[in-house]
């Protein structure tokens, strides 16, 4: 967004990065209504820009789509197939598993499952849930093709990769104006980032909210958070970290792997096998402080796999660091889950009381869904989540199942386990 700013206005890089981030401030302080409605709202326009550059391109130069024909026969020939260069891509391309994960975010959207509209339901959740996958492997393809046009077209390829100057070139088959190609360009790459970051955002204001209310007990607000994450991000777009992107996406791709194929592999694995709990549980109180499954195996296979990814182990570990720490998590998971006997998941009974419906917090008053509250032994009833989070009281009866008035006066005041 900030490189589209630059090449349109004539900004300075670093003005640019300013800019970019105090746009996405406004929008996502409104909330997630705001946030949908822009989605939806831009959503026409953005299909037409993202679309219509390819097509563009199939009809001034239909010599560049023989570059995807002979990726493909190369690969599916296996002449001059380099077994490493495959490897190293699958890497990088393997840091896209996370960010295609958090499409699942949108899912949250999804009204409940009726007889009425039952196939659309499954259609709408395969689309931008696994389905997501196919998405992005067709874009990454499209996204080589612009960047071999860029090369060809005398962009250095130092910069072949970045949106901009794909983008541009694609248009300019589309615009005989440069003008109106530099102005096509712009749009389509700030309406992209746009709808990326406002969900970034607003998903990062979240995050740091329970985060910091968990460990200070207190709320100031989500909009503080909100600048918090965004400065976050321009500095780090400050320090230049665009520049170490290959380098960032090669560490990254390995720690997002090694997370995602643990989830996975608790998902497919464990639970089917009944290795842990079949339900899926979320709310803090009836969890565990510490899971060695899933912690344990995290960290072993991001470790070995960075390591290898370094070049510690040689060429072909290093090529195929992240098919390491997929094999690893997969292996490790339900080898751990196995030993410690599925004791690490839930700290208490989670059906005890708190069993109706609809329960009314025993601090706030309001009245939530039974998922959205948990038995609090200190207050003797249900208690939401952001109550439960402010409140350091019921450390110790929530796990034990009494409630000690000497235990509250002598016991420090340690984070709050529900939620």
């Amino acid at each position: 967004m900030s490189l589209a700013l630059e090449l349109y206005f004539q900004i300075p890089l670093a003005y640019a990065h300013v800019v970019s981030a105090v746009i996405v401030v406004p929008l996502v302080t409104f909330g997630i209504t705001t946030i949908s409605r822009m989605q939806l709202w831009t959503q026409p326009v953005w299909l037409l820009l993202l679309i219509a550059p390819y097509i563009a391109v199939a009809r001034a130069e239909p010599e560049a789509l023989l570059t995807l024909e002979t990726y493909f026969w190369i690969a599916g020939s296996g002449q001059g197939f380099d077994w490493l260069l495959f490897g190293s891509a699958a890497t990088v391309a393997c840091s896209m598993v996370a960010q295609i994960g958090e499409q699942v975010d949108f899912l949250r959207f999804l009204p409940d499952q009726t007889e009425q509209n039952k196939w659309r339901w499954w259609g709408a959740m395969l689309a931008a849930g696994p389905g997501w996958v196919v998405f992005g492997v067709v874009r990454q393809l499209l996204g080589a093709l612009l960047a071999h046009l860029a090369i060809r077209h005398g962009i250095p390829a130092e910069h072949a990769h970045e949106p901009t100057q794909m983008y541009l070139v694609a248009y300019n088959e589309l615009f005989e104006d440069p003008k109106w190609a530099l102005a096509a360009t712009t749009l389509f790459v700030v309406l992209s980032q746009l709808k990326i970051n406002v969900t970034n955002a607003y998903a990062g204001s979240l995050a740091w909210s329970n985060f910091f209310s968990r460990l200070t007990h207190s709320h100031p607000g989500r909009v503080v958070w909100l600048l918090f994450n965004v400065l976050i991000a321009l500095l780090l777009m400050e320090f230049g970290v665009f520049g170490a992107l290959e380098k960032v996406l090669g560490l990254f791709s390995n720690m997002s792997i090694a997370w995602i194929s643990t989830v996975a592999a608790e998902l497919m694995i464990n639970k089917p096998l009944g290795l842990s709990p079949k339900e899926i549980e979320f709310k803090r109180a009836y969890l565990s402080d510490l899971n060695p499954v899933g912690m344990v195996s995290t960290f072993v296979a991001s470790l070995v796999s960075i390591l290898a990814y370094v070049g510690l182990f040689g060429e072909w570990p290093k090529a195929f660091s992240a098919l390491i720490a997929l094999g690893l998590a997969f292996a490790l998971v339900p080898a751990l889950a196995w030993f410690s006997q599925g004791k690490h998941y839930l700290a208490r009974d989670r059906d005890e009381r708190n069993r109706y419906a609809r329960n009314t917090c025993s601090i706030c008053e309001n009245e939530f869904e039974h998922d959205d509250v948990a038995y609090c032994p200190a207050y003797g009833g249900s208690i939401c989540s952001l109550c439960c989070t402010l409140d350091a009281r019921c450390w110790i009866a929530a796990r034990s199942g009494f409630v000690s008035t000497t235990i509250w006066s002598g016991w420090p005041k340690l984070p709050c386990p529900s939620f």
